[in-house]
Formats: structure tokens, sequence, C-alpha cells
């Protein structure tokens, strides 16, 4: 299994040589590494211009289009391996991942998904992780993340790569429209790989009011995927194979909406608790999003009111109940 490992940078300066030692340290290398460097104006990309003297593996390119999904899907137009594998600039790359990833046998299957683990405030734990291709368990419990997913190359390509609309939950997002396409997916749960530092405008983030804008995007592009009565398809292969796309999109429509309730009680939370500035605006829009896209039943709107009330006043775990309920229908 030959892999190419892709990092989107911009204005990482302080971070991004210990992130590519990671990479280039790690017990097998991979057959290359695409460094795609997004506009930064802190010297990032002088930076990586030295770095890459005198190692043919690494390739430097430049992405004008903001946003890392414009980035990742510029290296993924330059690879030539069979595997790709997406990599944050300021994160540590696990020793074992890709010799544990080339013992697999992986002919027939379009994509690998593994755990990985995550950081904040300097606190390490292991990320969410349900071995499952229903939709549903993506809408709520993100499971498919950016490090989390090692796609076979043309399936990613098929599917519509990154989609650059997208400028924050962009790996949801394609995680999503990935399982909307029914693939075959190899689950590893043995362990999990990497260290993910959590930002604020990753689906982890401490603070949802700041971006709320880029999410509601992000949101409405979900949104669309399920509003079609046939999930496009995007290659000569999904055209040939209409079996191969999810059937039930509109049993999708109450686990989204459950979502977005969880999420504007994380923003009345961030109210209460005065994170931002923007979380007027924030709550109000939301709320206006709820309404225009959604057509919840009294009893689903209930249970919608009752997560983010719950989200509201601390709640952790809503997206559990919300998951279990959904299955329960």
């Amino acid at each position: 299994m030959e892999i190419t490992v892709i990092v989107p940078v911009k204005n990482r300066r302080e971070h991004i040589g210990k992130t590519l030692d990671s990479i280039m340290r790690s017990g097998v290398a991979p057959k290359e590494v695409i460094i795609v460097d997004n506009e930064s104006t802190d010297g990032t990309y002088q930076f990586c211009e030295q770095y890459i003297k005198n190692r043919p593996n690494v390739t430097l390119l430049r992405e004008t289009f903001p946003g890392a999904a414009a980035a990742r899907n510029k290296g993924l137009r330059s690879c030539k391996t069979e595997w790709v594998y997406f990599f944050d600039s300021d994160d540590e790359f696990d020793y074992n991942f890709i010799s544990t990833m080339q013992r697999f046998r992986a002919e027939g299957y379009d994509m690998i998904a593994m755990p990985t683990r995550m950081t904040v405030n300097g606190k390490s734990s292991v990320r969410t992780f349900i071995p499952s291709g229903d939709p549903r368990v993506q809408i709520l419990a993100s499971v498919l993340n950016t490090p989390g997913m090692l796609f076979r190359t043309e399936f990613l390509k098929d599917v519509g790569a990154w989609n650059v609309e997208c400028r924050i939950w962009n790996d949801w997002e394609l995680g999503l429209r990935v399982l909307l396409h029914q693939p075959n997916i190899l689950w590893y749960a043995d362990k999990p790989f990497h260290s993910i530092k959590v930002h604020p405008d990753s689906i982890t983030g401490s603070c949802f009011s700041t971006s709320y804008k880029q999410l509601i995007r992000t949101l409405t592009v979900a949104v669309s995927h399920l509003n079609s009565s046939i999930l496009q398809p995007l290659s000569s292969r999904h055209a040939q194979c209409l079996s191969c796309l999810y059937p039930h999109l509109d049993s999708l429509h109450y686990p989204l909406y459950l979502r977005v309730c969880i999420l504007l009680g994380n923003m009345q939370n961030e109210k209460m608790l005065g994170k931002s500035r923007d979380h007027k605006m924030a709550v109000k829009s939301l709320t206006i999003f709820l309404h225009d896209h959604f057509r919840p039943t009294f009893t689903q709107r209930c249970v919608g009111n009752a997560l983010r009330l719950y989200t509201q006043l601390g709640g952790r775990g809503a997206w559990r109940m919300a998951l279990a309920i959904c299955k329960r229908k």
C-alpha cells in the first residue's frame, strides 16, 4: 500500500516543522508528502521551501482559494498513489500509523476508518469512535474526521473530494457525503492514532458562536444533500451503480434536526457563560435556520427542545440521547 500524506498549512511557521518531522520520522515513511500553503503571511511558505530541500518525496504547492478544503483538493489533484491521507499542520503523526495500515488487505475497500486521540487544554482522550456506516451516526457523533479517514484516491475523487464551500466542519460534511455513497469501509478500532489538538474552528471546538456564519453554511450544504430525491452521481462509476447511493435520505432529516437543536443549546450555553460577543446573532441565525429548513412533527419538536434545553443548562452527551432516539425509529 502506497500512501500520500497531504498537509494543508496557513500561518503555522512555529508548528509545521515539528509536524513534518513527525511524518518523516514515522516507522514507515509515506510514498510522498504534499504540503499545500494557503496564502501564509508569517514565513510558513519560505520555511517549507527550505524544508523540502534534499527531500525528494516532499512537494510544496500553493493554493490561493481560502480554506483548508481547497488546499486539500489542490494536493489531491497532484496525488499519484492509490491511497491518500490528510493531516493537519500542527499535530503530531503517529510513528506506527503507516506500518499498521500497510498490514491490512485493503483490496476492495474504498477507505479505512480509525480512531484518533484529541488534546484539549493539555488533556488527551480518545475521540468518540463508533464503527458504523449509518449516516445518522456521522450526523450526531462525527465519527469520520480528517485524521480518521484513509481514502482510496479514486474513490475520494469520485464522491467530489472536499467541499470548498465548507470552511469549518468540512470533515463532518465529507464524512456524511461519503456515507451517502455507501462505501466499503474497513473499520479499525484496535487503537487510536495521532494526537489531534482541538481548535475553536474544529467540530469539537470550545466556542460555536464565533464562527456561526461558516457553521450555518456547512449545515446548509448538508441539508442540500438530504433534500435531493437522489444524491447526484459524481462519476461514471456511480452512474452505472445507483444502488451504491443511500436510499433513505428522508430518514436523515430528523437526526440532523436534533443535531442543530443541540448546537443551538450549545450557543445558548455560551451566551449564559458570556463566552462570545457574537452569541446573540448566533442564536438568532441558527433559530431562523431551524425554522426555514426543518418541518418536525410535534413530538420531534418536543424532543429537540428538550435536548436544546438540556445542552443549554450544561448537560453533556445530548448526541448520545439523540442517536438512541433516532435508532428506535
